[in-house]
């Protein structure tokens, strides 16, 4: 028996971020390599987007993730991650300290994967995304 990850359905794209300061500018290979040591054989996430705006590929696009607990509507095997470097603030609190760059590289790549994925919807994983959401 041949097992399989590629993702037979992409109904969700789900906004992810580091959880790292704003100083802390990390990349789609440090987060691999964390992910690795944690047991994943990949990034948990498809897309990183730098501080200065680059979308970096991480995971493969056609694979389920490994980037969340499953709920009964969005699962790893039905949805995109698209991760965001930051999102700590000094204190070790969240903080929305994702830099105009960044945004704009989500909004085109959300754009990218909605003429792609016709109908799919757009969630943020936790709070921090609440109001950016609709405008994705």
């Amino acid at each position: 028996m041949v097992m399989s990850n590629v993702r037979k359905e992409t109904k969700y794209i789900v906004i992810y971020h580091t959880g790292t300061k704003k100083e802390e500018d990390i990349n789609s290979y440090d987060l691999e390599r964390k992910h690795r040591l944690e047991g994943y054989l990949y990034c948990k996430y498809h897309k990183v987007i730098k501080r200065d705006g680059e979308i970096e590929n991480a995971r493969d696009i056609d694979l389920a993730g490994c980037h969340m607990d499953a709920t009964e509507t969005v699962t790893n095997k039905n949805s995109i991650a698209i991760c965001l470097v930051g999102g700590k603030g000094k204190k070790g609190k969240p903080e929305y300290n994702f830099t105009d760059k960044q945004e704009t590289s989500l909004k085109s790549l959300v754009s990218h994967l909605k003429d792609n994925y016709i109908g799919i919807v757009v969630v943020g994983h936790g709070d921090m995304f609440n109001a950016l959401i609709p405008t994705l």
